[in-house]
């Protein structure tokens, strides 16, 4: 946790930097069986920020510079928001997987915390406890008082002081502060056009496309060309395709929102 040692030298001059980059480290358990880590960055410009996993950063990043998507998995982003901390407004993103058409969900329900009066010790920060329920899940955040910045993962944010450390209840979700640094150059690039639409229409997509991932595809008659790691055509056909992609999403459907989850058959 050494990094951490330098949360305060940063956050000092927060309000003043251009940009300021958190980067968390998460350890995602799917289902029962299965345990992932992955790396999610924070980017705070001034008011405003956007959380996002490294990957999703790397296709963003490459969108901005050259214009065209990089691949992603061929299911929905779920983990990916940004807050405006003057309007108080926090939106979670979502790219659909077939044209990368982008969505956005309006976060509404503000976050209740309870600060409670356990300390902890993470790295050389003195952290303080507080709880809150969010997508049918109960919270556990850790969170630096002496940060003037009241952010953190996701959509969570509004704590006096940054979430240095925060997993629900189950450990499905596990976010740990482990790097912060000075960004030389804007990654805030969630300002692309998109889409505003409600959970229920979120999850139509998503039922919609575990039924045909390629019916966008058929009904634009887009032509389709599938190769391996060396570019080599690759014989494999719409149904086996379809069948893969429907795994993928019944594996990976242990979601952040618990509450929005649809029982796929």
């Amino acid at each position: 946790m050494k990094p951490l040692l330098f949360i305060l030298l940063f956050v000092a001059n927060i309000l003043t930097a251009q940009n300021i980059t958190f980067i968390y480290e998460l350890t995602l358990r799917t289902d029962k069986k299965n345990v992932r880590q992955e790396y999610y960055y924070l980017d705070v410009l001034g008011k405003q920020s956007v959380f996002r996993s490294e990957k999703a950063r790397e296709a963003d990043s490459l969108m901005q510079k050259n214009g065209y998507w990089q691949s992603r998995k061929p299911t929905f982003e779920s983990i990916y928001s940004f807050k405006n901390l003057i309007s108080n407004t926090v939106y979670k993103s979502v790219t659909h997987p077939a044209f990368y058409d982008l969505y956005y969900i309006n976060i509404n329900n503000k976050l209740q915390w309870q600060i409670l009066s356990d300390k902890m010790k993470i790295g050389d920060v003195e952290c303080q406890k507080a709880i809150a329920e969010y997508g049918g899940r109960k919270w556990f955040a850790w969170f630096d008082g002496a940060s003037p910045l009241q952010e953190g993962p996701y959509i969570f944010y509004g704590l006096p002081g940054l979430i240095v450390e925060l997993s629900d209840e189950q450990k499905d979700f596990d976010f740990k502060l482990i790097r912060i640094k000075k960004s030389d150059k804007n990654n805030m690039f969630y300002l692309r056009k998109g889409k505003e639409i409600t959970w229920d229409v979120y999850k139509k997509l998503q039922i919609d496309y575990y039924n045909d991932p390629f019916a966008e595809i058929k009904a634009r008659n887009v032509k389709t060309r599938i190769g391996d790691a060396n570019g080599n055509p690759v014989n494999i056909s719409f149904k086996e395709m379809t069948e893969s992609i429907q795994k993928q999403m019944k594996e990976d459907n242990n979601l952040i929102e618990l509450d929005k989850a649809i029982k796929y058959p």
